[in-house]
Formats: C-alpha cells, sequence, structure tokens
C-alpha cells in the first residue's frame, strides 16, 4: 500500500518467490467500508474539508480497487489474482480512554495546524466517537480488508 512505485515494489518481491510461489496479502478496500477511518477522521477532521489522496497515490487505500490490484500485480508477472473481502470488527482498546491513546498515536497528526478551539472540539468530538463504539468487547468499528492472492 505504501509503495512509490508499485510495480517495482511487487516485481522483486515475485523475484524473491520460487517459481509457482503464491503472494497472499491484506490490503485495505475503500473508506466507504471502512467506518474506522471515516469515523475517526471525521473527529479529528474538526470540521475541516480535508482532501483525500488520489486513489494511487502511495497510502492505506491505494490497493483499494480490485481492478488496479490486478493490474499491478500482473504488471509485475504474478497471475492467478484473486481477491476474497473480509469484513469485521477493528478493536481500538478496551475502554474509551484506552482507544483514545491509541488513535491520537495513530493519527494524532490530523491536529496539527487546529488553533486551541479546533483542537478542543477535535478531541471531544474524538471522545464521543469512540464512547459511541464502546461495547463488551472494547471499541470496535466496522473494518473492510481484501485478501489477496497470486501466482508467480
Amino acid at each position: 500500500m505504501f509503495f512509490g512505485d508499485p510495480v517495482a515494489a511487487f516485481t522483486n518481491i515475485g523475484r524473491a518467490l520460487r517459481p509457482g510461489g503464491r503472494l497472499v496479502m491484506l490490503a485495505w478496500q475503500g473508506p466507504e467500508p471502512n467506518e474506522w477511518v471515516r469515523e475517526l477522521t471525521g473527529a479529528l477532521a474538526a470540521g475541516r474539508d480535508l482532501p483525500a489522496p488520489p486513489p494511487d497515490a502511495p497510502g492505506p487505500f491505494s490497493l483499494a480497487d480490485p481492478g488496479r490490484i490486478r493490474t499491478l500485480l500482473a504488471s509485475a508477472g504474478f497471475s492467478d489474482v484473486t481477491l476474497d473481502a473480509l469484513h469485521g470488527p477493528m478493536w481500538f482498546g478496551s475502554d474509551p480512554d484506552d482507544a483514545h491513546r491509541f488513535v491520537l498515536g495513530l493519527m494524532g497528526w490530523m491536529l496539527d495546524g487546529l488553533d486551541a478551539t479546533g483542537r478542543e472540539r477535535a478531541l471531544d468530538a474524538l471522545t464521543a466517537t469512540l464512547t459511541a463504539h464502546a461495547g463488551p468487547d472494547g471499541i470496535t468499528f466496522a473494518s473492510a480488508a481484501w485478501l489477496i492472492r497470486a501466482a508467480r
């Protein structure tokens, strides 16, 4: 997901495999089925309109498009590419305070550039979002990924 030149990167990975070797990996589906990124980003945006990166830019959702995945892997010499959709809860902590620390460690950069009022608004929104997702198993959000398999 984070390769600057994914065709070159997957070609190199393919070279490390023996003939007939298999590539198996997980990649996020897009933001829409990933409640965690939509809701946490929405809270930390504090009302700002944050642009999404281009779909082919390195980042967590650069392999969200099945067609792009198939094209990249075929260009890198892989065949028999299959994708299986996986959906399940993503655990962020045992309680809102635990999850708050984790989310700020992961996404705290989104607070950069906010004044004190904006920062407070974002942190309050984050607390409310995490509290709304508290359940018997802790803080969970819906997530969706692709299980990607290919042969070399």
